[in-house]
This record gives structure tokens, sequence and C-alpha cells, in this order.
């Protein structure tokens, strides 16, 4: 009987697509993981191990106790979501290293959004600036946190997301293989494109799974005003240009294809 119902589960288990949604920080990722899980899955899975997210919490105390980085924390927790037989989504703030898509790649779909670099980037100093949570939280001014690690970081985000490299230094270093490895990870998605071309990332999403994607807008900035007063600040944005020019190339590829 259990391996009658073993059976007959994973035949209906079959019907669904695997899907890891990669969510990079403010693209809004809250809204199109709630968009492709309601168009491919029925709602009841996110009450079971079929769904699931990488947890920042988990992920915070596996860093702590284990004495490594959060980030490899998370991509511990991607590698074994994706080794499940039975999950069927997963998603969260997580490196899709060029490993990692090869491995799973066949029984997997890979799916992310890039958004403008610049724009992403002054979302994020602004989220960052005045969020409740104290996680990753700042206080400096754009002109001082501009000359930071944690700019550097923030600006080599899609290089680090996708790359063979980690490190914001080391992509800065390597500035034309951080590039060609994250587009070349990137083509191997299901579905990837930009926010600024939300209808044809829309497009190319429903003609791969043959569904009909509905979006909402679930999340904004804590801050518009000093979004809109950075953007008008020509030197700043000029520095912030400058700074994400890695991660603009990986866009602009992206949104090329």
């Amino acid at each position: 009987m259990q391996g009658f119902l073993k059976t007959k589960a994973e035949a209906i288990l079959s019907r669904y697509p695997k899907v890891f949604f990669c969510h990079i920080p403010k693209c809004a990722g809250v809204s199109l993981s709630n968009a492709i899980h309601a168009s491919l899955y029925p709602t009841l899975f996110k009450a079971t191990r079929l769904s699931s997210h990488i947890d920042l919490a988990g992920s915070k105390v596996c860093s702590e106790l284990l004495n490594i980085d959060m980030s490899i924390a998370r991509e511990a927790q991607l590698a074994f979501n994706l080794s499940d037989k039975y999950k069927q989504f997963t998603t969260g703030h997580c490196r899709a290293r060029p490993e990692l898509v090869d491995k799973f790649k066949e029984n997997w779909n890979f799916i992310t959004i890039l958004r403008d670099p610049n724009k992403r980037f002054v979302s994020e100093f602004v989220y960052n600036k005045f969020k409740d949570s104290e996680w990753a939280k700042h206080d400096e001014e754009i002109d001082v946190y501009l000359d930071s690690a944690f700019a550097r970081h923030s600006a080599t985000t899609y290089a680090r997301y996708f790359s063979k490299f980690t490190d914001a230094d080391e992509i800065l270093a390597n500035e034309n293989e951080a590039i060609e490895s994250a587009v070349d990870n990137l083509k191997k998605f299901s579905v990837a494109g930009t926010l600024e071309k939300l209808n044809v990332w829309q497009q190319k999403f429903n003609t791969h799974f043959d569904t009909k994607i509905k979006i909402d807008n679930k999340n904004s900035s804590p801050n518009k005003s000093l979004s809109v007063e950075l953007y008008k600040n020509a030197e700043m944005m000029e520095r912030i240009r400058a700074l994400s020019k890695i991660d603009d190339a990986i866009y602009q590829a992206i949104s090329q294809l």
C-alpha cells in the first residue's frame, strides 16, 4: 500500500515543473515569486514541503554556528532543496553559481529577472538605510557609502550571483571573465530577462510553461523621495554607473537576448 501511494504521489507531482526562482534583491522578486507559484501550482503546495524558500534566519544560524559565510550557508540549503526529489518550488536571495546550474538544469527550471543595475543599486541603498530590521542596515550618506566595501558588494550583485566569482574585489579584478561566465550561465536559465522589459519576460515565461502569469506589485521603497533625489544627482549617478559597469554589461547582454 505504501509503495502504491508513493507511486501515485510521484505520478501527480510529475505533472508540475520544478522551479527555482533566483530572487535578486530589489528586482521585484516578492511579486514575481508569488506570481510564479500561483501560475504553476495549487495554493496548498505552500503549506507543504513541496514549496520552500532559502530561509534567512536558518542561514544566519548556520553561518554563526559553523563559522562560514552566510552566502555559502544559503547555497548549501539551495543544493539540498534541489536534491530533494519531492521538492517542486524553491526561491530566495541565493547565488546560482554555474556549477550548480549545470548540475540541476536537466530537472529544474532556473528563473530570474534583472533590473537596471543603477536603479537596483539606488533602491538597495535606500532600502537598507531606512528599513526596520538591523540585517545589512547602514546609516551612511551616499557620498561616503560609495567608497565602502558594501557599495562594491552591491554594485557587483549580478556578477556575484551568476558568475564564477563570489567576491566583489575579485570580480572587479577579473572584469571580462566575470561578465562572460555570468552571461553564459544565465543563458542556461529557462526564463531570464529584465524588469524594464517585463512584458517580454512574461511572454517567455508563458510560452515556456504554457500558462498565463499575473504579476502584482507587492513591495516598495521605504523612502521614495530619497531615490528621486539621487536620480537627479548627476555626480552621484555617474559614480554609481562607474561602480556598476560589470553588472550593467551583464544586464545589457540579457536584455538583448
